[in-house]
């Protein structure tokens, strides 16, 4: 390759020099730039560099003997400038060429590159993802086995409520990790709501007052109004508040003094963490913000940290289009300043429904010996899908006494079980080998066999879009470990409790109409079909329970246990109710005798068909008969 382009720069060379120079040869001396170009694409830079300085050189030599060169009179001046035109039209031409293939050639590398970044971005939220993950799980058992030794053992109440403390402390961490990644690839979305943020900023205020009463630290809290009804992100806003608060508890010496100031400037929102504790360095305030930064120093080290807190406080307030800014003096204390865009609520805006409340009621109801008895001998059977073993027997010591348990270690074991069993509750994870539980909820919700079981999802998962895929899916709650037992537990009875509420409404075999609630729709239409299949067959003395569940593709078990969970009533009980209502309509719009009509519903034995006609109503067809006949005949009276 390197000969040939040599060979040509060779050859327009020796054409320029017979024909009287570089100004008399037509241009041909232009043509020597094409291997000179042609050589860009050659990956050895000694090869390029030798193919410009063989040009160079042929260029510098023409222009020096130039008056003694022969041929000078072969073109002449119209011509020449006619080749010299041509031969420069064409170079620029590839010149043009090689500029667009290398701008393509460019643009592909580029395009290659934020590939490469995105899949590295990708792969580091995998590894976050799996490693917070994995420290959860532990951390449930830990955190939960610790807290009912603390109950249970007095001796050991002190250490207990140092295992927990440092696993809450471990736990933040992960958290705070996980919320690293999320804002390095850019996954972290702001979810607003419209509400009062005052109570909002009370409420994470004082959850912080526990920490400072241990080192008997005096807090304020002070609003210049009441009410800023404006939207913002309740979780980031949480999270940045908690950060700057545990931070000023931790380098405020004891009986020192934090308080919490919000205001309105201008259209922002803001809000400043003040204390009177150690204080930053000048020199030091500006990398504060830094990632896993610590101010050194004897006085500073005092307290332990990641250097991580402040640095996704910065990151979560820019994700808010907000400012933080700080001043301090050493020894004298510090004060950080939050300012974020005012946005007042709007028509459009969905109002806060105050979770936090409701985690509080839970947690109270929970308290309640009684109604954490409820179940102990309902014989509810609970299914638990779970893939760590150490999770599982925890939740089996936690619910043991109150619910028949049964588990699945994997999503698919978990599916099968549940269909074939049918609990009356179920309890399982997300990230599962096989089928994950926001695949197997929504197999369970699109199986008639098994949509009525309610399903509690319990996961590391904590982030707002992996909730709302799992509500998405059909889940009846969402619970992030580690959690609390008495409030899964509550949990789990409110929803029973709901359960039986909503499904009353099959007892008596009036659901023929469909309900605009998709949660009760759905077993609609179980009913629907049962109802359709029964009515059909209302003749037929011969039909069963058997025959019944042929037709719905289900086992006996199956159907004894959606009864079970749906009604009050057997499936024996219900057909029978459906062939007396049936009856009942027949003696009262047709002509019909007592035997024809229980010939119709499927009794040919008139004693039987009265007495179980007088069971389910209180009185027998011949005394219906005849109150409709006089009632009837008042009617014509009148």
């Amino acid at each position: 390759m390197l000969v040939k382009e040599l060979g040509l720069q060779a050859i327009a060379f020796y054409f320029v020099y017979h024909m009287g120079g570089i100004l008399t040869s037509g241009g041909l001396i232009l043509l020597g730039l094409i291997p000179v170009f042609v050589s860009l694409s050659f990956k050895n830079y000694r090869w390029i560099t030798l193919s410009f300085s063989v040009y160079f050189i042929s260029i510098i030599y023409l222009a020096v003997v130039d008056d003694q060169l022969p041929g000078k009179d072969v073109f002449s001046s119209d011509l020449n400038l006619m080749f010299w035109a041509l031969d420069l039209l064409f170079v620029t031409i590839l010149n043009f060429i090689l500029a667009l293939l290398a701008q393509r050639i460019f643009t592909n590398i580029e395009r290659r590159e934020a590939e490469r970044q995105k899949e590295i971005n990708d792969a580091k939220t995998r590894l976050y993802t799996n490693i917070t993950h994995e420290f959860r799980t532990p951390l449930t058992v830990i955190l939960g086995l610790a807290d009912s030794a603390k109950d249970n053992c007095s001796n050991s109440k002190g250490k207990m409520e140092t295992i927990i403390k440092n696993g809450k402390n471990l736990l933040q961490l992960v958290d705070q990790m996980l919320d690293l990644s999320k804002l390095e690839s850019g996954h972290m979305s702001v979810n607003k709501i419209t509400a009062n943020i005052i109570p909002f900023l009370k409420y994470v205020f004082q959850l912080q007052e526990f920490y400072a009463e241990e080192k008997n630290i005096f807090m304020r809290f002070s609003s210049e109004s009441q009410s800023y009804e404006i939207e913002f992100d309740p979780e980031k806003l949480a999270s940045i508040v908690s950060n700057l608060l545990s931070n000023a508890i931790k380098f405020t010496p004891d009986g020192g003094q934090i308080s919490m100031k919000v205001y309105q400037q201008d259209e922002k929102i803001c809000f400043e963490v003040k204390d009177n504790g150690i204080g930053i360095p000048p020199e030091k305030q500006e990398t504060i913000f830094d990632r896993f930064y610590q101010v050194e120093g004897g006085s500073t080290r005092k307290e332990g940290g990641a250097g991580i807190g402040l640095a996704i406080t910065r990151e979560l307030v820019q994700l808010l289009d907000g400012t933080i800014s700080v001043r301090s003096n050493t020894g004298v204390g510090t004060v950080f300043t939050v300012k974020l865009p005012y946005i007042p609520a709007s028509e459009e805006s969905v109002i806060l429904a105050d979770a936090y409340e409701e985690t509080e009621s839970w947690t109270e109801q929970a308290g309640s010996d009684e109604l954490l008895k409820v179940g102990i001998n309902g014989h509810h059977r609970l299914l638990i899908i779970e893939d760590n073993p150490d999770v599982v027997g925890y939740l089996k010591a936690c619910y043991q006494n109150h619910f028949s348990i049964h588990v699945a270690n994997n999503g698919i074991e978990g599916h099968e079980l549940a269909v074939n069993e049918v609990p009356d509750i179920i309890i399982s994870d997300v990230m599962m080998p096989g089928m994950d539980g926001f695949e197997l909820c929504k197999k369970l919700k699109d199986n008639y066999r098994t949509s009525h079981i309610p399903i509690i999802l319990l996961t590391a998962k904590a982030d707002i879009p992996s909730r709302i895929e799992g509500l998405e899916n059909g889940a009846d709650a969402y619970i992030v470990k580690p959690f609390n037992q008495r409030e899964l537990m509550v949990r789990m009875q409110k929803l029973l409790e709901l359960r039986r509420k909503l499904f009353r409404r099959y007892n008596t075999g009036n659901s023929l109409t469909f309900s605009n609630d998709p949660v009760i729709r759905k077993e609609d239409q179980f009913f629907n079909k049962l109802n359709k299949i029964i009515l059909e067959n209302l003749g037929d003395e011969f039909f069963s329970i058997q025959v019944l569940c042929e037709e719905m593709a289900m086992s006996k078990s199956q159907l004894y246990r959606k009864f079970s969970a749906l009604t009050s009533i057997s499936a024996a009980k219900y057909i029978r109710t459906l062939r007396m209502r049936k009856a009942k309509e027949l003696l009262k719009t047709t002509s019909m005798n007592i035997t024809e009509v229980g010939y119709e519903v499927g009794m040919k034995s008139v004693s039987v068909f009265s007495k179980v006609f007088k069971d389910e109503f209180g009185y027998s067809p011949t005394d219906f008969l005849h109150q409709s006949r006089k009632t009837e005949e008042v009617v014509k009276a009148e």
